[in-house]
């Protein structure tokens, strides 16, 4: 019988397979090759294990040519109405990926094909594509190479930095930077690795950033600056461990010093959880000091301390203002802290410029300011109006109103 005699039989028909719908099992497909017909003995197909020979025929005898290709596509998992990709060039790759289509990366298999992938993508300048020609260069090329590519590519070169630091694969980005001889900075990502891997523990901490120190930071070629950070960084966890407080476990040096001034204020000086101890130990400025202890002390309504430390008396028996935070900064810290007026208007008694004391008076609402500020002026209209919007009979209504009394002010208006 033909072959498109027995396909077309009756038999045939209700077990054939519609191959524009269905993948075909392994089950399917064996069945198709131990089916007989007529005229051909049941043995034809049969292989013997014992036997050394075997009787085969020709799968083309079996099937034809299409369905052999359906077959084949059956077994490989692919629908068979899908149509064969077609081979993409660099430019509609790099086009479909950036438009977020489909796009073929494996069809790209010579070095200068990936090249130019890479160099596309850098000339676009999109960082997710970037990122993903360089992922599939790392899967399909020596690493060794794609770090030579990517070291005359920094723009390419960045977008994977920051894919290694997200991801947490500090290794593969210290041997990524330390190719091109930039080891100082892979220190760095080593270090910022550490303390944010490392949580509370503050002698596994002091452990590994003490051999950080020794290997990397103080090899030549380090920045200065960065090895003092991470000596200063290695003191504060030596001096947190001797405090033994879990709640100052890798905490930044200013959170401990809040913590001294407020738990240890009147320790003397030398003893180890004294304020100023702390800040001769890792180098606080006189800044930094200031406006930690203005706000501990003014969010617990200790005001004594704070005008004793801010305030002092000259020889005149004067109160002036003694202060490295500037003054601008002060007097609105103090505002938001609310800070009594006096101390507001202390503060702005130490402004020189005529012009910036009386606006920031102004500002704060410290009335005598402006009142004395606007008699200095001799500005008789600018403060017959600001008397007006005083409340009548307050302290600060009585003095604008004795001042435009004031027979020996010569007003200029």
């Amino acid at each position: 019988m033909a072959d498109d005699d027995y396909w077309n039989t009756s038999e045939t028909k209700t077990k054939a397979f519609s191959f524009d719908d269905d993948v075909l099992t392994p089950q399917e497909i064996l069945a198709i090759g131990q089916k007989s017909y007529p005229g051909q003995s049941e043995n034809v197909f049969t292989s013997t294990v014992s036997n050394a020979k075997t009787t085969l025929l020709p799968l083309s005898s079996l099937v034809s040519s299409k369905v052999l290709d359906l077959i084949l596509l059956a077994q490989s998992g692919k629908d068979p109405k899908d149509k064969p990709e077609p081979e993409q060039t660099v430019a509609v790759t790099l086009k479909r990926l950036v438009l977020g289509r489909s796009f073929l990366l494996h069809t790209h298999r010579s070095l200068k094909s990936k090249t130019e992938l890479l160099d596309g993508a850098v000339a676009i300048g999109d960082g997710n594509a970037i990122l993903t020609v360089v992922l599939f260069l790392i899967q399909t090329l020596n690493k060794k190479l794609v770090y030579e590519l990517l070291s005359s590519r920094p723009l390419a070169l960045n977008h994977y930095i920051s894919f290694l630091q997200t991801e947490g694969k500090i290794t593969d980005l210290t041997d990524l930077l330390t190719m091109p001889g930039r080891s100082p900075e892979a220190a760095v990502h080593q270090f910022q690795h550490i303390v944010k891997t490392q949580g509370n523990s503050v002698e596994g901490l002091l452990r590994k950033l003490n051999n950080l120190l020794s290997n990397h930071f103080n090899q030549p070629g380090v920045d200065t600056h960065q090895t003092k950070m991470v000596t200063d960084y290695v003191k504060l966890l030596e001096w947190q461990k001797c405090a033994n407080k879990t709640e100052l476990n890798n905490k930044s040096t200013l959170h401990c010093l809040s913590y001294c001034c407020t738990h240890h204020w009147n320790e003397g000086a030398g003893n180890m959880m004294s304020p100023l101890t702390l800040c001769q130990r890792q180098q606080v400025t006189p800044l930094q000091y200031d406006w930690v202890v203005l706000n501990v002390h003014a969010n617990s309504n200790k005001w004594d301390i704070v005008e004793s430390l801010f305030t002092k008396k000259d020889w005149l028996g004067r109160t002036t203002v003694s202060s490295h935070i500037p003054m601008e900064t002060l007097l609105s810290r103090l505002s938001e802290l609310s800070a009594s007026k006096q101390m507001l208007a202390t503060c702005l008694n130490k402004i020189h410029n005529s012009e910036d004391r009386l606006r920031l008076a102004q500002k704060y609402k410290v009335h005598s300011v402006v009142i004395e500020s606007l008699a200095k002026q001799k500005d008789r209209s600018t403060l017959t109006n600001y008397k007006m919007t005083l409340n009548p009979q307050s302290e600060e209504y009585i003095l604008a109103d004795n001042t435009l009394r004031d027979a020996s002010i010569k007003w200029k208006n």
